[in-house]
C-alpha cells in the first residue's frame, strides 16, 4: 500500500471512530439525564455552569480514546490545566457537553464534541446533538458532513440576507464591544439570534442554516472539531482582533465565522475592533 493511501485509510478510521464515539457518548448522556443532575460552577464564576455529567462523559471519552489510541494525547475542556505548548503530534480534543447551560435547563441545543489535531491543526472531528440525532463531522481533504451527507456553507455575501448568531459572553470588559456589534448586526443583517452552543452554532453555519457566528470569548481548542467542520464546508473562522483565520488555542478570544470571505469583508466595518479591551 502506498503512503498516500495509507494516510487516507488512517483518516477514514479516525473519522469513523470519532463519529461512533460521540454517538455512544450522546446515548449515555441522554440515559443519565433521567437520573439526578447536579449543577455547579467553575471557580468563583456562578455563570460558568458545569454538571456532574460533564465530568462523567469526559472520563468516558478519554478512556475510550486511550484504549484505542494509547500513543495519542487527550485534552478535555474540563481539564484543570491546559498546556498550549503540547500541541505536537496527535491530540484528541474534547468538549463532553458543549452548551452545558442549555443542557442543565432542558434546552435541546447542546452537543458532544470530539476532534483530532495533528500538530495543532484539526484533521478529523465529530459533533453530535443526541436530542435531534444530528451528527456533524469532517475529514481534512474530504469534506464536511451531516449524518453522512455532504454539507456546504452558503455562498451569498449580502448582509441584508444574512442570518447571524451572536453570543457576547458575560465578561464586563467585552460588553461595550459586544453591544456595539449586536446593534450593527441588528441594523445590517436580516436576522440576529443567539443559541448558546458554540460547536453547534458553527456547524449550523457549515450546513448553510446561518451565515455569520460571533462569540465574544471562545476557546477554540476544545471545539476544534467544529472549526474543522466550518473550514471543510467552505467557510472560515477568524480572530476578530487580527482578521486572520483563528488559531487553535486555549486562550479565550473574540471570533467571527462567516460562510465565505466576501461576507467577512463586508462585515469588517461593523466589528468595532476599536472597542475591544486591550
Amino acid at each position: 500500500m502506498d503512503l498516500a493511501r495509507e494516510r487516507k485509510n488512517n483518516m477514514d478510521n479516525y473519522r469513523a471512530f470519532a463519529e461512533e464515539l460521540v454517538r455512544k457518548a450522546g446515548a449515555r448522556l441522554t440515559e443519565m439525564h433521567r437520573d439526578a443532575l447536579t449543577v455547579s460552577y467553575k471557580g468563583d464564576d456562578t455563570r460558568n455552569v458545569i454538571t456532574n455529567l460533564d465530568t462523567e462523559i469526559s472520563e468516558f471519552l478519554r478512556a475510550e480514546i486511550q484504549k484505542t489510541f494509547p500513543d495519542h494525547r487527550v485534552y478535555s475542556e474540563e481539564d484543570a490545566v491546559a498546556s498550549q505548548a503540547q500541541m505536537q503530534g496527535y491530540e484528541w480534543v474534547l468538549d463532553p457537553i458543549d452548551g452545558t447551560a442549555n443542557f442543565s435547563r432542558g434546552v435541546p441545543h447542546f452537543a458532544v464534541c470530539v476532534g483530532l489535531l495533528k500538530d495543532g491543526a484539526p484533521i478529523v472531528g465529530a459533533i453530535c446533538n443526541p436530542i435531534t440525532d444530528e451528527l456533524f463531522s469532517f475529514e481534512a481533504g474530504t469534506g464536511a458532513f451531516l449524518n453522512g451527507t455532504s454539507i456546504h456553507a452558503a455562498v451569498s455575501s449580502e448582509l441584508s440576507e444574512a442570518h447571524g448568531l451572536i453570543i457576547i459572553g458575560h465578561k464586563a470588559s467585552m460588553r461595550d464591544w459586544g453591544l456595539a456589534v449586536y446593534r450593527s448586526f441588528l441594523e445590517q443583517l436580516k436576522k440576529v439570534k443567539g443559541f448558546g452552543s458554540s460547536s453547534l452554532d458553527l456547524c449550523f453555519l457549515a450546513a448553510g442554516r446561518v451565515d455569520v457566528v460571533v462569540y465574544g470569548t471562545l476557546s477554540t481548542r476544545d471545539i476544534a472539531s467544529a472549526v474543522g467542520v466550518v473550514r471543510a464546508a467552505g467557510g472560515e473562522v477568524y480572530a476578530v482582533r487580527t482578521g486572520e483565520p483563528v488559531a487553535i488555542s486555549t486562550q479565550a478570544q473574540p471570533i467571527i465565522a462567516t460562510a465565505n470571505k466576501v461576507l467577512f469583508e463586508n462585515l469588517k466595518p461593523y466589528l468595532h475592533t476599536e472597542l475591544l479591551p486591550s
